[in-house]
């Protein structure tokens, strides 16, 4: 057996949530854990971000304050809409990367409990694969 075989039962995989997630996000990182207690004070600004660049959603996980046992999970989930000539049309000329600074909180959940965070991220990677903001 190669070394590669192994990965999927690594301690790193193992610990990691199973997460449903469907075709169009991209994920950035995700070093959620299962066993990560909020009263452990888990450290990194943000635990899991990922995008649909189609459907213009930005998810975020983070923990507040840092290493802090009283720190709580808050998953933020944000709407990149599209850049608008005076006009008001579309602009094709911008990325979804160039756009980064009219981001519009739609949804911020706060919790202490690891399981109750997986399943809002869950929700919200769903609801987010389908949903449609603003028209083209």
């Amino acid at each position: 057996m190669k070394w590669e075989d192994h990965f999927p039962d690594s301690p790193f995989m193992r610990n990691l949530p199973p997460l449903r997630v469907p075709s169009g996000w991209r994920i950035g990182w995700n070093t959620l854990a299962l066993d990560c207690k909020a009263e452990d004070g888990p450290g990194g600004s943000s635990l899991f971000y990922a995008i649909h660049e189609g459907r213009r959603f930005i998810i975020d996980v983070m923990f507040r304050e840092e290493f802090d046992p009283n720190g709580r999970f808050i998953l933020e989930v944000s709407y990149r809409p599209y850049p608008r000539t005076e006009k008001g049309r579309r602009r094709k000329d911008v990325t979804f990367r160039d756009g980064a600074t009219d981001d519009k909180v739609v949804h911020l959940f706060e919790t202490r409990s690891m399981p109750e965070l997986i399943e809002q991220l869950q929700h919200w990677i769903a609801r987010c694969s389908i949903w449609t903001i603003e028209g083209h």
